[in-house]
């Protein structure tokens, strides 16, 4: 996805005279449930789950190309990936999300698009 927009949509916009598109990307571990409710007919499927919550509150934060992910992640990343990443330092007020083991603020780390990849 980060190769199709830089590559191919970007230089189309640009040749137009429109703006970049950019990204962020939050992503996090662990199990989810895919449910479906409604009517047969109109029924619609979502997922749910704390990895999914914390996904989205973590790219909330991002900024334009980044990406962020949560300690479960980083955790299971090959090493050579990992120095790729910086701990992202949030104050209490902007993140207050607990390591559901630790009882301690869950940590995230970052990278940034145009570095990285």
């Amino acid at each position: 996805m980060i190769y199709v927009i830089s590559k191919g949509i970007n230089p189309i916009l640009t040749e137009h005279g429109y703006p970049k598109l950019a990204i962020k990307i939050g992503i996090d571990f662990g199990k989810n449930h895919v449910v479906r409710y409604g009517s047969d007919k109109l029924a619609h499927v979502d997922i749910l789950g704390a990895p999914i919550s914390i996904a989205a509150k973590i790219m909330g934060h991002a900024k334009p190309n980044d990406i962020l992910i949560g300690n479960d992640v980083y955790e299971r990343i090959h090493p050579s990936l990992k120095n790729l990443f910086k701990e992202v330092n949030w104050t209490r007020d902007q993140w207050n999300y607990l390591d559901k083991q630790t009882g301690e603020p869950y940590r995230v780390f970052s990278t940034t698009l145009s570095t990285s990849f």
